[in-house]
């Protein structure tokens, strides 16, 4: 009986080393595909963040863009000694952004670097879009769903995007 609990002991834990040792496949994650921003939001919740406070009108305005081509990141690069890194590109709803980028598959450190970006049209969701990459300096997610996470004060938040969608064309 002795010996069956021991094995039985070893076989639930050998799951668990071994998943302390995985690390993410950073640049399938991040590269070969345009993200497309779904929404932004506080952590720990899955709902949009209301940049409005409010002003009905403003917010309907704004989830209009989402529709659109508009806050996109497309992320080039290559893995080099466990960090992946590169450049990369993006689109609020009238200003372009672009920068480097650096994230860690061990930690999920990420390091956005934005070199150019303009101010962007919407002043909600546009300045936010921007202000997060800015800020970002952690990520989630896999090559389905990622997440980039930033600090605003004391409150972390997130922006959560999606692979390249369907044009319907």
């Amino acid at each position: 009986m002795k010996a069956y609990i021991q094995l039985l002991l070893v076989a639930l834990f050998v799951p668990v080393l071994s998943a302390c040792d995985q690390e993410d496949d950073v640049i399938d994650i991040f590269t070969g595909k345009t993200w497309y921003m779904t929404y932004i939001a506080v952590e720990g919740q899955n709902k949009m963040y209301d940049f409005w406070q409010g002003d009905q009108a403003a917010r309907e305005k704004s989830f209009k863009t989402i529709a659109g081509d508009n806050y996109t990141l497309v992320f080039d690069g290559a893995e080099v000694n466990g960090t992946a890194g590169g450049t990369f590109t993006g689109k609020a709803t009238s200003t372009s952004v672009n920068g480097d980028w650096n994230a860690n598959g061990n930690n999920r450190e990420l390091k956005i670097t934005v070199k150019n970006a303009g101010t962007d049209a919407d002043k909600y969701l546009g300045k936010a879009f921007i202000d997060g990459l800015k800020s970002a300096f952690k990520y989630g997610g896999d090559n389905k769903n990622l997440y980039i996470y930033y600090k605003e004060g004391q409150t972390v938040k997130f922006i959560s995007f999606a692979p390249q969608r369907n044009s319907g064309n």
